[in-house]
């Protein structure tokens, strides 16, 4: 993530798109502040840069007549998302930033990067003709630049890149009895996490392999729900994949993301689809910003939304790049 891109837009963050009764957010080295429609700053949030990359969250303001509105909560989302863009440690010692900690814990910083056609689509024939393959080399080619601790899918994502529908044989791990505890292999440099609740990806090996560097060398770690067999647990811990729980049914997002940031350092998740697990990301008001690469093709109506079951939310832009091959890349944030 690139800190001199987040600072060049102290002047234009927030002239885009916005109504007259929202507030606008500056972000600075050590300060953000919240500004009302006359220019005056009603609230601010401090965070000084320490030793060994850590910023403390000093203090944490809002003026009495703003207060109720939500905007402290604001201020502290924005400041741990851009400590987590300068790849800082978060220490808090102002009394509301420990309290908000302590009740959402600490998270990545979500960036949605997906490569979409004009009528937002993410999948189908669009991305396979000539232009659509042009355009998924400049989306591999701009991953690479947004330098993301960790890619995330989904579980129909994930087995047509890497697995081709492996399926493995678990005859052999029938009489395991795993307790439904975290397994952690290693720490590495990158990570591929995915989203699989009930455990179905049939990975062959504890990292991803990929011609394009950016999903090469990857290890990966599957996040699950308890309804995952111990067979398939016993299969990951063989093959080295680490794995997390993040509920018992169903897969909290939350949760997952705690554990990311705290078991493994992942503080900036790019998000990569499809559509399932990017409308659940949606809904959960978990994505930060978008990065979207728009191909100059039309794919029709068979194939799939940027958002599956989307909720109604509000971007702002931060940027725009026209493509040598003809395809935009727009950059949002909430």
């Amino acid at each position: 993530m690139n800190v001199q891109f987040l600072i060049s837009q102290i002047v234009k963050i927030r002239n885009i798109g916005r109504s007259d009764a929202e507030m606008n957010f500056l972000t600075y080295e050590s300060k953000i502040s919240c500004i009302d429609d006359n220019g005056k700053e009603v609230g601010k949030i401090i965070f000084p840069k320490r030793e060994n990359n850590v910023y403390e969250i000093k203090s944490t303001k809002v003026d009495e007549s703003m207060q109720g509105q939500g905007i402290a909560g604001k201020l502290m989302r924005l400041c741990l998302n851009e400590i987590n863009a300068r790849g800082g440690e978060v220490k808090a010692t102002c009394s509301y930033a420990q309290k908000y900690i302590e009740k959402h814990g600490l998270r990545p910083l979500v960036i949605c990067h997906m490569v979409t056609s004009i009528d937002g689509k993410v999948t189908g024939d669009f991305l396979f003709g000539k232009i659509g393959t042009q355009v998924s080399e400049t989306y591999y080619e701009l991953n690479r630049k947004l330098k993301g601790d960790a890619f995330a899918c989904g579980r129909v994502t994930m087995e047509s890149s890497f697995t081709n529908g492996f399926k493995p044989d678990l005859s052999g791990f029938s009489d395991e009895d795993i307790p439904y505890e975290d397994y952690i292999v290693q720490k590495h440099h990158y990570y591929a996490v995915s989203f699989d609740r009930y455990g179905k990806i049939g990975w062959t090996d504890s990292k991803t392999h990929d011609d394009d560097p950016g999903y090469d060398d990857c290890h990966i770690i599957e996040v699950l729900s308890e309804t995952t067999s111990k067979e398939v647990m016993a299969y990951y811990r063989k093959i080295g994949v680490s794995y997390i729980f993040a509920g018992k049914d169903d897969i909290d997002l939350n949760v997952a993301l705690n554990k990311l940031y705290s078991i493994f350092g992942i503080k900036n998740l790019l998000l990569e689809g499809g559509s399932i697990i990017n409308g659940a990301f949606e809904r959960e008001n978990l994505i930060d910003e978008l990065s979207l690469v728009v191909a100059p093709i039309v794919a029709g109506e068979n194939s799939k939304p940027l958002f599956e079951k989307s909720a109604m939310q509000e971007f702002f832009l931060l940027d725009v790049k026209v493509q040598p091959d003809g395809s935009v890349w727009l950059r949002y944030r909430k």
